[in-house]
């Protein structure tokens, strides 16, 4: 969804412990099976970028915040636009509640992140499956 202020946040609840989602957002080749192909490190200050296809080419990104296994947090740069992506996990009953928060995201592409990130999330669903 949307909310008041232009972001797109999503919540999202997986039957998987904690330590297996957070692996599958900052481990590289995890990250590629259901985000993108990266070179990722889930280190502060490493610069990197995503492969987003041929429609849009390098997504330049930059780790900003790395606290194992809750918080996780980008910047990317969209349309020249410097936008932030917070993900935040917590122990759910059996499994993980995570939050999605894609702030600062000019206007014409919000819609298409927010169904963009409905459409990740079930590849991370299938990823976190197959890796069982």
């Amino acid at each position: 969804m949307i909310d008041e202020r232009g972001n797109v946040v999503h919540d999202v609840h997986f039957a998987h412990p904690i330590e297996r989602v957070w692996d599958a957002i900052v481990d590289r080749d995890a990250l590629a099976q259901w985000l993108m192909a990266n070179d990722h490190e889930p280190r502060v200050g490493h610069r990197f970028q995503f492969d987003a296809g041929a429609d849009r080419g390098a997504i330049d990104a930059e780790v900003l915040d790395v606290q194992r296994p809750h918080r996780l947090q980008w910047r990317w740069m969209i349309d020249d636009v410097a936008t932030i992506v917070t993900i935040t996990l917590r122990t759910d009953g059996d499994g993980t509640a995570l939050h999605l928060e894609h702030a600062a995201l000019p206007p014409d592409p919000r819609s298409r992140f927010d169904d963009g990130w409905v459409e990740k999330f079930v590849a991370l669903e299938v990823s976190l499956k197959g890796a069982a």
